[in-house]
C-alpha cells in the first residue's frame, strides 16, 4: 500500500497507518512552530488524522516533541516528531488551520496532504527584512511613548528597534541559539538607543534603552503558556513559561551590560504622564508593528490597530480613574477580546487572525521594562555590597510582581472570553481555494 491511499474504498485491514501518523505529525509540528496553543495542535492532529481514515487519535504535545498513536481496526502505531524552534506566523498558522479542516472531510491521500503542507510552509509570503524592522522600529518606539519617553529620545528608539530587529532576522537565519541572539541584539539596540539618546539631550536613557529591546519580549509565548495552563496542559504551559523566562534573562543580560558601559549616565528617570489620546494612538501603532512581527495581512494589521487603541485606552481610563495596573489591564484584555469576537460576526475577514488579534492588540500592554528591572535588580543583589538594600529588595519584589500579575491578568481576561463564548479554534468553512469544507 503506498502513501497515496484513498480510504473510501480501502479495506480498513489494509490501510498503511504509518503515513496517516506521519501526515498528522507535520500538521501539528506547524501548527505549533507558527505560534499554535496546546489545544490547536491537538485540535489539527486530530482532525488530519480522522480525514486520513483515523478512528481513534491520541496525542501527546510537548513543547520538544510531538507523539501521536492511531488506531484502525483494531491496530495501532505510534510515531514522534521533533518540533523545532518555536516562532510566530499567524498566516500560515491559520492557512494551515484550513488546510486541516478540508482533510478532515475526507477524500485526499497522504501524499497530496504532504505536498500541500511543503508547498504551504515554503510558500506563505513573508514581509520583506527591511519592512519587518522597521516595523519593529517603530513598535518600540511607540512603545516608549506608551512607557512615557520624551521626543528626543522618539528617533533614537526608532532607529534603534529596527537596527536591532534586521540584526535579529540574520542571526537567526544563519541558525544562532535564539537566547544568544537575544542577548546580542538586546545589547546591541540599547547600546544604540542610549548613544543616541544622549547625542539628542534626552533625559530619558534609562526608559530609551529599554524600549528599544522591547520587540524580544516574548508576548504570544507568554500569554500561550498561561493559556495552555489554564486550559489543562500544565507540562507544556510550564515549558514555554521558562522559555520565557530564559529570553528575559539573555534579554536582561543585553541590556545590563549596556548599564555598566555607560555607567551612571544611565541613571533613572521618571516617564511622561501621557493622557487617553496618546495612549490610545501609539498603542493602535505599537501592536500594528507586531502584527507585522506575527505576519498578519495587510488588513489584518488595521484590526490590529484597533485593538491596540482599545485595549490601550481602556487601561489608561482605569489607571487615571485609580484602578492598580493588574486590574485596568484585565479590563483592557476583556475588552479587546471582547471586541474581537464582536468583529467576526461583523461581514469582514479576519478569520485568519482569530484570537491571535486579541493578543496582538495586548502585547502593548506586556510590562517589558518592568521585566528588565526586575531581573536587573536580581542581579544586583548578587553584590557583595548592594547600595540601598532595603530599597532595592523592595524595588526588585515590586517589579516582579507587577510583570507576573499584570501578564496574569491579561491572559485571563483573553482566555476568560474566549472560553465564554467559544469561538472555534478552526474554521467552519476554508476560504476561496478551489475548495470548500
Amino acid at each position: 500500500m503506498t502513501h497515496s491511499q484513498t480510504f473510501a474504498a480501502t479495506d480498513p485491514q489494509q490501510i498503511n497507518l504509518e503515513p496517516i501518523a506521519l501526515v498528522a505529525l507535520e500538521a501539528g509540528r506547524l501548527l505549533m512552530v507558527t505560534g499554535g496553543k496546546a489545544s490547536v495542535v491537538r485540535e489539527g492532529i486530530t482532525l488530519v488524522a480522522e480525514g486520513l481514515g483515523s478512528e481513534r487519535t491520541d496525542i501527546r504535545v510537548g513543547f520538544a516533541s510531538i507523539a501521536v498513536t492511531v488506531t484502525v481496526a483494531g491496530r495501532t502505531i505510534t510515531r514522534m516528531v521533533g518540533v523545532g524552534a518555536h516562532g510566530v506566523n499567524m498566516q500560515l498558522n491559520h492557512a494551515l488551520r484550513e488546510i486541516c479542516v478540508e482533510v478532515q472531510r475526507g477524500g485526499q491521500s497522504c501524499d497530496e496532504v504532504a505536498r500541500r503542507l511543503t508547498a504551504l510552509a515554503g510558500g506563505m509570503p513573508h514581509y520583506h527584512p527591511i519592512v519587518a524592522s522597521l516595523a519593529a522600529g517603530i513598535a518600540c518606539a511607540s512603545f516608549g511613548r506608551l512607557l512615557g519617553i520624551d521626543w528626543a529620545a522618539f528617533l533614537p528608539v526608532l532607529i534603534a528597534g529596527t537596527i536591532g530587529q534586521f540584526l535579529r532576522i540574520q542571526l537567526n537565519r544563519r541558525g544562532v541559539n535564539g537566547f544568544v541572539v537575544t542577548g546580542i541584539v538586546a545589547f546591541a539596540a540599547s547600546a544604540l538607543a542610549g548613544l543616541m539618546a544622549l547625542w539628542s539631550h534626552s533625559g530619558m536613557l534609562s526608559i530609551a534603552m529599554s524600549a528599544a529591546v522591547l520587540m524580544l519580549v516574548p508576548g504570544v509565548p507568554a500569554i500561550n503558556a498561561q493559556t495552555d495552563i489554564m486550559e489543562g496542559f500544565p507540562t507544556l504551559g510550564s515549558a514555554r513559561a521558562v522559555s520565557v523566562f530564559m529570553v528575559l534573562v539573555f534579554l536582561t543580560v543585553g541590556v545590563g551590560a549596556t548599564r555598566i558601559i555607560f555607567g551612571d549616565a544611565v541613571g533613572e528617570s521618571v516617564g511622561l504622564h501621557n493622557h487617553v489620546l496618546h495612549q490610545t494612538i501609539f498603542g493602535a501603532i505599537a501592536a500594528a508593528g507586531f502584527g507585522v512581527l506575527f505576519n498578519f495581512e495587510l488588513v489584518t494589521l488595521l484590526w490590529a490597530g484597533v485593538a491596540g487603541a482599545i485595549a490601550l485606552a481602556v487601561r489608561t481610563s482605569g489607571l487615571e480613574a485609580g484602578w492598580t495596573l493588574e486590574a485596568a489591564s484585565f479590563a483592557a484584555a476583556v475588552a479587546v477580546a471582547i471586541t474581537v469576537e464582536i468583529a467576526d460576526t461583523l461581514p469582514v475577514d479576519i478569520r485568519r487572525a482569530g484570537n491571535a488579534l486579541a493578543v496582538a492588540g495586548c502585547i502593548p500592554m506586556i510590562p517589558g521594562s518592568a521585566a528588565a528591572h526586575w531581573i536587573i535588580g536580581l542581579l544586583e543583589l548578587t553584590k557583595q555590597s548592594p547600595q540601598n538594600l532595603e530599597q532595592l529588595v523592595n524595588l526588585t519584589f515590586q517589579n516582579g510582581l507587577r510583570v507576573i500579575f499584570t501578564i496574569g491578568a491579561i491572559g485571563a481576561g483573553v482566555t476568560i472570553v474566549a472560553s465564554l463564548m467559544r469561538r472555534p479554534n478552526f474554521p467552519r468553512k476554508a476560504r476561496a481555494t478551489g475548495r470548500s469544507a
